[in-house]
């Protein structure tokens, strides 16, 4: 049971350098890995990064809130690794294929300031590309990476070829107005087991973050946009899916403090019913949509993965990898 309640918890929460210097590999398994760990240092940091290989026009995976990479030693995600890795490795056909990892994960550099925020991570992003001679890419990612695609694409859209979100994910949260929500959100985030006691710290920041065109109905990327959607999986079921599988000890909520108040809230039906109420009423689904369709006009495509022929929603989101690789592929200078 408590596999499957992490993989779903997977999949809803979220399923969020130096000059003239040369990348310095510090592990090596490209046979079995299909990628080799790398170094790099920045103008801003020392950063790992997956090298994956391929030629042509680069692609660039943008971590979300999990570092893929790492997932493969968890025996609860590493079927997340194995996705992540055959994703990027058939990528690695048509693109030149890097998977840099964030500032506090891995072996890149663990010190600074607000090192989750959007804005600090798509700057170290753009200084990988800087020092690696990347003049521009396509980027693609899932959770929360769509944040950050995004804050690059309006900052300096000549950097950004393509985005091409993996999975139905989120670049605007629901909005946290009152502390019964924040303490639910900020407890939520201990879901993500992979993130350990980090997890407020790495989840919260993406609820504070809000791109320009949400709001500036005159902004416009002109960037081709890739972006899956599921009515079943919004971001209301992702804000939700807690409240699904409370009980009186949560064991899958390895943080104490967590599992205490989720412990308390399991006994709190009014609660319960406050943040169901809270979230359906603040539901940013429609609004992101029509956000989506104005910012981007023609060159957005949407897929809908609620219509893919499936017997469930597993084999539903299995399909749309699919349909997303040949998005990617078709948008590659190599076909």
């Amino acid at each position: 049971m408590k596999s499957v309640v992490t993989a779903i918890l997977y999949l809803c929460i979220f399923s969020i350098y130096g000059q003239n210097s040369e990348p310095v590999e510090t592990q090596a398994n490209p046979t079995s890995e299909g990628y080799e760990a790398k170094m790099v240092k920045t103008s801003r940091m020392n950063m790992e990064y997956m090298d994956f290989g391929g030629e042509g026009e680069v692609l660039i995976h943008i971590q979300g809130v999990h570092n893929a990479s790492a997932l493969k030693s968890d025996f609860n995600y590493y079927q997340n690794y194995i996705m992540w890795k055959n994703m990027l490795t058939e990528a690695s056909k048509h693109y030149r294929v890097y998977a840099p990892i964030y500032r506090g994960y891995g072996s890149s550099d663990k010190d600074g300031d607000d090192i989750y925020k959007v804005e600090n991570i798509a700057s170290d992003i753009l200084s990988f590309m800087d020092e690696m001679n990347i003049e521009s890419a396509t980027l693609v990612g899932r959770t929360t990476a769509p944040q950050v695609m995004f804050h690059i694409a309006e900052n300096h859209p000549d950097r950004v070829d393509a985005i091409i979100v993996s999975t139905p994910s989120m670049y605007k949260t629901i909005p946290i107005e009152n502390e019964e929500i924040r303490d639910f959100m900020y407890y939520s985030s201990y879901g993500a087991n992979d993130l350990e006691d980090r997890a407020p710290d790495i989840v919260m920041p993406s609820y504070d973050y809000e791109p320009q065109f949400y709001a500036d109905k005159s902004k416009r990327i002109e960037v081709p946009l890739y972006w899956p959607y599921s009515e079943e999986a919004n971001v209301v079921m992702m804000n939700l899916s807690l409240l699904n599988f409370l009980q009186a000890d949560n064991p899958f909520i390895l943080n104490e403090k967590a599992r205490n108040y989720f412990n308390n809230l399991y006994l709190d039906k009014a609660l319960q019913g406050r943040i169901k109420d809270y979230c359906t009423k603040k539901d940013p689904t429609q609004k992101i949509m029509d956000a989506l369709k104005r910012t981007f006009r023609d060159n957005l495509t949407l897929q809908n993965i609620d219509d893919i022929d499936a017997p469930n929603m597993m084999k539903r989101f299995e399909k749309a990898d699919e349909m997303m690789m040949a998005y990617l592929i078709s948008v590659s200078s190599k076909e």
